[in-house]
């Protein structure tokens, strides 16, 4: 077997799909997990339907609408499912007085590590597939494009792992199950959350003197609901409005032209300003600074991540957070940790 199926399929991922797979407990997860997920899908189309007037008759805002309640809410659904995956991954073996026998075999740590996230992250990918009938009904009212499905899915399949990469940190740091779950879900609310919250508390501010379109602030995009907000293309989420205030105090926006004015950020860059009597006035000049409508898509106009897709920029930010949280557990796991520079002190007496 080469060292690819190795690091792949050791003994702990077949341990682990056969002991997870052949309990109830897994269809039974992936029973409630469709049945919520078309039941919400269900419940919006509904909802729609039944005020179509407000809607024009438009059916590409049914879908666009639907599939962003869908995507939200599996978010939602895998940032409670995956902490509880991994959170006891190692603890739990720790409880068992199991881990020394993982050990004395000779599967590196790493492979260990390795092989419980394998085993945890195919179950979620598992409910993604699962779930990809019910996504594919967006496609009967149109306004939403292949790309937008693939790429939601893909941010949804890396802030998956982060989760479960800081589950399983959590995990090889703390010896109680307990103690490792209540500390994956509080570090999956502040992923998820908290770095939201950081964008409204302390946002990006424009004073008189900026010259592009204002952007929220970096940390922000490790949530994966902006990028999937985004994705989805709603426009019924002030978006372009979140992470940013102007100098002057309005936090979401600016009146110039005296009081018959009003400009805020639109959905992917730039200002779309209209009159107190929602009639459209155009660019406006704010200070020294004249921002024009978006003419690059969704990309960030703005900050760290200029020119970038929100989507990207949370992607390479999560995928950070997994190698971090990935050595970190490396380095934790091993009972006796031989660091380099211990090792040469113990050689130097030897060899003088």
């Amino acid at each position: 077997m080469s060292r690819v199926m190795v690091a792949f399929w050791n003994p702990i991922v077949a341990k682990e799909y056969r002991s997870r797979m052949r309990t109830w407990r897994s269809p039974l997860a992936m029973m409630i997990y469709i049945l919520l997920i078309a039941g919400l899908g269900f419940a919006i189309f509904s909802s729609i339907a039944s005020t179509s007037n407000s809607f024009n008759g438009q059916a590409a805002n049914y879908g666009e609408i639907l599939f962003m309640y869908l995507v939200i809410f599996q978010m939602i659904l895998l940032a409670f499912i995956t902490p509880a995956l991994t959170a006891g991954a190692i603890s739990s073996e720790r409880e068992r007085q199991t881990i020394d026998l993982l050990f004395v075999t000779r599967i590196p740590p790493f492979s260990i590590l390795w092989g419980k996230l394998l085993a945890s992250m195919s179950f979620v990918v598992l409910l993604l597939l699962l779930s990809v009938p019910i996504f594919s009904l967006v496609f009967l009212f149109g306004g939403i494009e292949l790309d937008q499905v693939a790429y939601t899915f893909l941010v949804t399949v890396v802030a998956a792992l982060t989760l479960g990469l800081i589950g399983i940190a959590f995990s090889t740091w703390l010896r109680r199950s307990l103690a490792a779950t209540v500390a994956s879900y509080v570090g999956a609310f502040v992923l998820l959350f908290g770095t939201l919250g950081y964008g409204l508390l302390f946002p990006t501010v424009v004073d008189s003197s900026a010259t592009k379109a204002p952007a929220p602030p970096a940390i922000t995009y490790l949530s994966p609901f902006l990028p999937l907000l985004t994705l989805a293309g709603s426009t019924t989420v002030p978006i372009g409005a979140y992470g940013v205030r102007y100098s002057n105090g309005y936090p979401n926006g600016v009146l110039v032209q005296g009081a018959g004015t009003f400009c805020q950020p639109s959905k992917g860059g730039g200002t779309v300003c209209s009159s107190t009597s929602g009639s459209f006035a155009g660019p406006t000049t704010f200070g020294s600074a004249q921002f024009q409508s978006p003419t690059s898509g969704s990309t960030i106009p703005s900050g760290l991540f200029e020119g970038w897709q929100p989507w990207q920029a949370t992607i390479v930010m999560q995928l950070g957070i997994c190698l971090v949280a990935l050595l970190a557990s490396a380095f934790l796991l091993p009972p006796v940790r031989r660091l380099p520079w211990r090792r040469r002190r113990a050689m130097a007496p030897a060899a003088g």
